[in-house]
C-alpha cells in the first residue's frame, strides 16, 4: 500500500518539479544568448569619462586643498575588462579623494550589461550571486526578476530586455517588494561596438533624478 501512494506521488509530482525547471532553463538559455550578444557588441576594454551634474555636486565638494591641478581637470574616470568589475577613478585629486566614486562601481556592475560580461564569467558563478525568479515575456521584451543573494537577499531586480537585439535597457530595483527606483539605458554605436552612452536614475521617492553620461569613449580589442 505504501509503494503504492509513493508512486502516486511520484506521478503527480514529476509534472510539477519539470514545469518548476522550464522557467530557469528558460532564462539559463536566454542568459546565454544575451551574454554572448554582449561578449561581441563590447570591444575587449573601454574607457571613457562619466559626466552629470551629480558628479559636478559631488566634485564641488572636494576642498580645494586636495586638488592635484585646476578644478577643470577633475574628472571621473570609467574603465571596464571584460571578465571583470568596472573601475571609476576621480582624476587630479590626491588619495584620499580618487576613490570617492567607488561605490558606484558595486551600481554599474548591477546595472545589467556589466553583470552579464563582467564578473560573472558563466551561469554557475552569476547564479552565485543571484537567485533567479521569474522570466515573462511582454509584447517585444523580456523581463527578468532577479533576487540577491546573502546579506542584500531583501533586495531584487528586474531587467527589461529587448527580444530583438537583446539589450539590456531598463534596471528596476526593489526592497523586499517596494521598488526604490528604476534605470533607463540608453546606447551608442562607435565603429563595430554597441556601448552604453546615458543612464538615466530615477527613485520612487523623487530624491534622485538625475542621468550620467560616458563622453570621450576609447576602445580597444586586446
Amino acid at each position: 500500500m505504501n509503494n503504492i501512494i509513493k508512486k502516486i506521488f511520484i506521478i503527480i509530482l514529476f509534472p510539477i518539479c519539470l514545469y518548476s525547471e522550464e522557467p530557469k532553463n528558460d532564462f539559463k538559455e536566454l542568459y546565454s544568448k544575451v551574454k554572448e550578444k554582449y561578449s561581441s557588441i563590447y570591444p575587449k576594454t573601454f574607457e571613457a569619462y562619466i559626466e552629470g551634474k551629480i558628479i559636478e555636486r559631488q566634485i564641488s565638494t572636494i576642498p580645494t586643498k586636495n586638488y592635484t591641478s585646476s578644478k577643470d581637470k577633475i574628472k571621473l574616470k570609467f574603465a571596464f575588462t571584460q571578465g571583470t568589475k568596472p573601475t571609476i577613478i576621480l582624476e587630479n585629486v590626491d588619495s584620499f579623494y580618487k576613490n570617492m566614486f567607488e561605490i558606484f562601481e558595486g551600481v554599474l556592475e548591477t546595472t545589467g550589461f556589466y553583470a552579464i560580461v563582467g564578473n560573472s564569467q558563466n551561469f554557475n558563478s552569476f547564479s552565485s550571486k543571484f537567485t533567479f525568479e521569474s522570466l515573462k515575456e511582454e509584447s517585444e521584451k523580456y523581463k527578468i526578476s532577479l533576487r540577491a543573494k546573502g546579506d542584500n537577499k531583501d533586495y531584487s531586480i528586474t531587467y527589461t530586455i529587448d527580444r530583438e537585439n537583446l539589450l539590456i535597457e531598463k534596471a528596476e530595483y526593489y526592497n523586499k517588494k517596494s521598488k526604490i527606483y528604476d534605470v533607463d539605458i540608453f546606447y551608442t554605436n562607435i565603429e563595430k561596438y554597441t556601448l552604453p552612452e546615458i543612464i538615466k536614475y530615477k527613485s520612487l521617492d523623487g530624491a534622485i533624478n538625475s542621468e550620467i553620461k560616458f563622453v570621450n569613449i576609447k576602445t580597444s580589442s586586446k
